[in-house]
């Protein structure tokens, strides 16, 4: 399999390698008045909860690209249950984790260009020492899921590199 490369369309530089990702908090935080975050929030690289009522987690939701044997990675949020949560915790610096069952929650982030990704619902399946878990799509009909299963195309990437890193939408 060939190299993952590009000339970008906005600064004319040559890209190496597949893009990754992600949001730095789930969709939810971001309707939160920033006046309020502090107060009603408490938010970690991994873990969010909002108004002790909502807990998400980070994990990885990744996607192949046709022609390419690396993997197009998103770090994006679930949320879970209240117990799933605390499990989730618990299990956190267990080094062997792959094994415990997976866990049911709603995809909670936003991915360009697909629309209305909140909500989908999904499963955090979780890796070995240390690396973050691995988000799994419900197969469905929407855009994204589908992505998940069949994979994005080169020009595809392209697109959701050049907006992330340059504001350019297609």
């Amino acid at each position: 399999m060939k190299d993952f490369e590009f000339k970008c369309s906005c600064c004319s530089e040559i890209h190496k390698g597949i893009p990754s990702f992600g949001t730095e908090a789930p969709l939810y935080y971001y309707y939160i008045p920033d006046n309020e975050l502090e107060e009603r929030t408490f938010l970690t690289s991994d873990t969010c909860v909002i108004d002790d009522t909502d807990y998400f987690v980070k994990g990885c939701l990744e996607i192949p690209v046709t022609g390419y044997k690396e993997l197009f990675s998103y770090n994006g949020w679930v949320s879970l249950s209240e117990d799933n949560f605390f499990k989730f915790q618990d299990l956190f610096d267990v080094a062997e984790r792959e094994n415990q069952e997976p866990m049911v929650g709603w995809f909670s982030s936003w991915i360009y260009p697909f629309e209305d990704t909140e909500k989908l619902k999904a499963k955090i399946h979780f890796r070995n020492n240390g690396t973050r878990p691995f988000i799994e799509l419900e197969p469905t009909d929407h855009p994204l899921a589908k992505a998940q299963k069949e994979g994005l195309t080169f020009d595809k990437v392209k697109e959701i590199y050049e907006y992330y890193v340059h504001g350019v939408e297609k």
